[in-house]
């Protein structure tokens, strides 16, 4: 931090907190705010400003917050975070030892030239405005040449950080129903009042404000989460759609992909065929959100770079096989429930049991293609298991020795349902609850994909890790991690 700027009615403000923000984000927020304030000159609007705003001659009347503008967003109880209207930040306590923050006490001598008005008077001719003088010495405190800025508890350092988003979890408790869907207005008031009749309680669902106080993130990455998620706004309240009818929606869509003509196929002939008839033209366009094909899907390692066609070409595979497991544990009827020291419930099957239920639900023309392996191709199991990272843990069967590889331990392993969205954000409390679900060594990759979205773009994973996990480095192999304790 190398330059604080402060108003001349510091001192009259007793909560403040001192943030160190980096060069890059003020040099976008002078940017924006130079490009927002032209603008709106430009087509006659009034614009605030971060300065001080100068007064016309006939305003008598002081506001003392007029000229304040909302830069920044502090909110958080345990971890506090720092957002605009694009980005999130972290904010962490930084520890000086005996150390203050002063600054030189000087008067504000700007506002010596007039400024003109972008607007009129109602005689046609522009305004001019005074120009502000600076506070005469009457009106000064009287402080030392050096003014306290800060003291050690108020000094905070913040870092950019990804958006910490439990959304799922959120809206977990208020699905949204086919039945409400397909009921007409007046259906929906009644069963409101009468809703409203038996219990004070609050509606179900979020409004996108709620969501935006509640949630550790910006507004802008909120918007683009329920996007990706496939939330719906349904009677002004953001709702996900139930588990259920996403499952057999989906296998509805990929049975007609699997059938269609390929070159033919599409969302659009999707929703053709099975909208109103089937289901709400509102369901297909949600799962379109989630599971269909984005640029970022695209296979990038084609070296030809051909566009795949069919219904390879329209889907975001990976997601579409981690939403057909989904449905698996939702429905089959011998799971096993499994709670966790942080309150949450992990769902259960054997592997083998779960491996057979998941590649009879995958179209058969979707193996050997796009990442998906054969289901009679070596290592078949592994490879398989490999794009569930971050979503199921496997706990293999010691074999001999207490080794837990190879392809038999790992069939006869329990495979636990545990979607990175659903567990907790405290880093140490995931990993803590990891290690609870498979006491064994974790290999990187399989720990990478659970704690890499905690993780700030400029911090290095092995570097945390260390803090709260053994490693382990063995020639040949991959990097492993076991509990501390």
């Amino acid at each position: 931090m190398n330059n604080i700027f402060i108003r001349s009615d510091f001192a009259d403000r007793h909560e403040f907190r001192l943030l160190s923000i980096d060069d890059v984000w003020i040099k976008r927020f002078h940017e924006h705010s130079s490009a927002a304030t032209s603008a709106a000159v430009e087509r006659g609007w009034p614009c605030a400003s971060p300065r001080k705003r100068a007064r016309s001659a006939d305003d008598t009347t002081v506001d003392p917050d007029a000229d304040v503008s909302v830069v920044l967003i502090m909110k958080g109880e345990d971890q506090l975070c720092l957002y605009d209207e694009t980005s999130t930040r972290s904010v962490r306590r930084v520890e000086y030892s005996n150390a203050m923050m002063l600054a030189k006490r000087r008067l504000n001598a700007e506002g010596a030239i007039a400024i003109q008005s972008s607007g009129a008077d109602s005689s046609g001719a522009s305004a001019t405005t005074k120009p502000e003088e600076p506070l005469p010495l009457t009106r000064v405190r009287e402080y030392n040449d050096d003014v306290v800025v800060a003291s050690l508890s108020r000094m905070f350092d913040s870092h950019t950080a990804n958006p910490q988003l439990n959304l799922v979890k959120v809206l977990s408790d208020s699905y949204l129903t086919i039945d409400e869907l397909e009921e007409d207005e007046e259906e929906a008031e009644r069963e409101k009042a009468m809703a409203a009749h038996r219990s004070s309680g609050r509606p179900s669902g979020y409004t996108f404000a709620e969501l935006a106080r509640r949630l550790y993130s910006s507004p802008a990455e909120l918007a683009q989460l329920l996007q990706r998620i496939g939330a719906l706004v349904h009677r002004g309240r953001v709702r996900l759609l139930h588990p259920s009818l996403v499952y057999e929606a989906l296998e509805a869509v990929l049975t007609y992909f699997d059938a269609a003509d390929p070159k033919e196929v599409s969302w659009q002939a999707a929703r053709l065929h099975l909208c109103p008839s089937v289901y709400p033209d509102v369901v297909l366009r949600s799962l379109e959100a989630v599971y269909g094909a984005s640029p970022a899907s695209v296979d990038v390692a084609n070296s030809e770079d051909v566009p795949l066609a069919g219904m390879v070409g329209l889907l975001n595979v990976p997601r579409v096989l981690a939403g057909l497991a989904t449905g698996i544990f939702d429905t089959h009827a011998e799971v096993t429930r499994r709670s966790l020291s942080t309150g949450e419930v992990a769902r259960g099957l054997p592997v083998e049991v779960f491996l057979e239920k998941w590649w009879d639900s995958i179209p058969s023309s979707l193996f050997g293609t796009a990442g998906v392996p054969s289901r009679n191709a070596a290592k078949a199991v592994e490879l398989s298991l490999e794009i569930l990272r971050g979503y199921a843990v496997v706990e293999p069967r010691l074999g001999a020795g207490g080794a837990a590889s190879g392809t038999s331990n790992l069939l006869q392993g329990m495979l636990w349902w545990m979607p990175k969205d659903v567990l907790t954000n405290d880093f140490a409390a995931r990993l803590r609850v990891l290690f609870e679900l498979r006491p064994q060594r974790w290999n990187q990759q399989d720990l990478k994909a659970y704690m890499d979205v905690l993780l700030a773009p400029d911090q290095n994973f092995q570097h945390v890790m260390v803090r709260y996990a053994r490693e382990y480095r063995i020639p040949g192999q991959a990097v492993q991690y076991a509990p501390l304790t």
